[in-house]
């Protein structure tokens, strides 16, 4: 039977340390809930930290800010960003989201075509 429901509290999440501090949560994956054209997951960057700026070769990726409020930078462009507010990530565009206030900073990323898990480790500092 194919699983459909997923809840973000029954989701562990990847734990990224220092300098990149933030907590990715994978939402519907391959892994997870099976999906093939689409993944979606929750960053949430701690106050006075940033994730890595990266590229995605053949992706693209769209994020949407729950709680907090900082930045996001798609290649030389930078964007404040609070609740509410979409910023699209082109394939190829180095992305980095920075927490710029006093509270988690917290966006969902949508992602099309879904993460390869190997290549989503690299690309995000925790091989």
């Amino acid at each position: 039977m194919t699983k459909h429901y997923i809840h973000e509290d029954d989701v562990e999440g990847d734990h990224i340390g220092p300098p990149y501090q933030r907590v990715i949560k994978h939402l519907a994956a391959p892994w997870n809930l099976g999906t093939t054209m689409v993944h979606l997951a929750s960053s949430a960057v701690d106050p006075g930290f940033r994730s890595n700026a990266h590229s995605h070769d053949d992706q693209e990726e769209v994020f949407y800010c729950v709680s907090g409020k900082g930045k996001i930078k798609v290649d030389d462009n930078e964007y404040d960003v609070r609740p509410g507010g979409v910023v699209f990530c082109p394939v190829n565009s180095t992305h980095q989201l920075i927490n710029t206030g006093d509270e988690v900073f917290k966006c969902i990323g949508a992602l099309s075509p879904p993460f390869i898990p190997e290549k989503y480790r690299k690309d995000h500092l925790l091989d």
